[in-house]
C-alpha cells in the first residue's frame, strides 16, 4: 500500500510563549491558532466576530470561516491537529479533555472546504465526530481528510488509523478498520462503497491546504507543549522507515509526522529536529531579554 505524506512545505516559524491567562468568566478554550493566513473569521455566540491570529485561542462553540485565501492550523489541548484550507468553515461544537486520565469528547461541524485531521489524546480512547451536512464521520486514533464538495455532498479519506465509521442522513452506516480508503456521501446521504485512495483526488484534496508559497508563518506553542517535545525529543533516535523511535521503555514516542504538524516544516534527521529546538530556544530566550 503507498504511503501518503500529509505535510505542507517548510514555512519560517517563530514560538511566542507567554501568553495571558483568560479570566475565569473567559469561554472554554479547546486550542491555540499555530498557523492563521489572512482572514480568519471567527464569532462565539452573541459575541461580534473576531479575526483569529496567530497565537490566538480557539474556543469551544466558536464558528470559524477562512475566507478566500485563508489557512488555519489549529492545536488542540489534547495535541490533536486541524488544518483547514480556503473557504472552510467549521464549528467546535463539543470539545472537552481530561489531561489526566487523557480522555475527552470533540465534535466538529464541517460545513464547507477542506480539512485535515490528525488525532490526539482523544482520538486513541474514543472516537472524534466530524458532522457535516450529510453525515457524521468518526475518527478513531488516526488521520483523515474531509472534503465538502460543491454540489452538496462530501469525500473522506481514512489515511492512518484504528477505525473510521460513517452515518449518513438516511441512517446508513459503515465501518473501516483498515486505512487507505476514501468513500463519498452523496447530497441525497447515500454512501458509496470504499474504495482505495486514488493518489490524484487525495493530491487535490492536500493542494488546498498547502501554505501559499512564499507566506512567512509563525507558530505560538505554549510552554508545555514546546518542553514537553523537548523532553521526549532527547530521550529518542532515528529511524528513516518509522520516524523517531522512543528509546526509553514505555515512554510515548514522537512520529515524524507528529513534529511535521507541530513544527510546520519537513523533519528528515534528528540533526534537524534539534537545530530547530535550539534556534527556537535562542529567540525565546532573546525575547525575554528584550533583544
Amino acid at each position: 500500500m503507498n504511503r501518503f505524506h500529509l505535510l505542507a512545505s517548510a514555512s519560517l516559524l517563530t514560538f511566542i510563549v507567554g501568553q495571558p491567562a483568560l479570566a475565569q468568566d473567559a469561554p472554554e478554550v479547546a486550542g491555540s491558532a499555530m498557523v492563521a493566513i489572512p482572514s480568519i473569521q471567527a464569532v462565539l455566540g452573541d459575541a461580534a466576530p473576531r479575526t483569529i491570529a496567530i497565537g490566538n485561542e480557539i474556543f469551544r462553540n466558536e464558528h470559524i470561516t477562512t475566507g478566500p485565501e485563508g489557512h488555519l492550523h489549529i492545536l488542540f489541548r489534547d495535541e490533536s491537529n486541524m488544518t483547514l484550507g480556503p473557504n472552510a468553515e467549521i464549528t467546535i461544537d463539543e470539545y472537552v479533555y481530561d489531561p489526566v486520565s487523557g480522555t475527552g469528547t470533540m465534535v466538529v461541524q464541517q460545513a464547507a472546504g477542506v480539512m485535515r485531521f490528525i488525532g490526539g489524546a482523544i482520538s486513541k480512547s474514543g472516537t472524534v465526530n466530524i458532522a457535516t451536512v450529510v453525515g457524521t464521520i468518526g475518527v478513531r486514533g488516526g488521520v483523515a481528510l474531509v472534503r465538502v464538495l460543491d454540489g452538496g455532498g462530501i469525500q473522506a479519506f481514512f489515511v492512518f488509523g484504528d477505525q473510521m465509521t460513517v452515518e449518513s442522513v438516511n441512517g446508513d452506516t459503515i465501518a473501516m478498520d483498515t486505512a487507505g480508503f476514501s468513500f463519498s456521501i452523496s447530497p441525497d446521504g447515500e454512501i458509496s462503497p470504499p474504495a482505495e485512495i486514488n493518489p490524484a483526488d487525495l493530491g487535490e484534496a492536500l493542494n488546498a491546504l498547502e501554505t501559499p508559497e512564499g507566506s512567512v508563518t509563525a507558530v505560538n506553542v505554549p510552554d508545555a507543549v514546546l518542553n514537553n517535545l523537548q523532553d521526549r525529543l532527547g530521550q529518542q533516535a532515528v529511524d528513516p522507515d518509522t520516524g523517531l523511535i522512543d528509546s526509553l521503555e514505555g515512554a510515548e514516542p514522537i512520529t515524524v509526522r507528529e513534529l511535521e504538524t507541530i513544527l510546520g516544516t519537513d523533519v528528515l534527521e534528528e540533526e534537524v529536529i534539534q537545530e530547530i529546538f535550539e534556534e527556537q530556544a535562542q529567540e525565546i530566550e532573546e525575547s525575554g531579554s528584550g533583544v
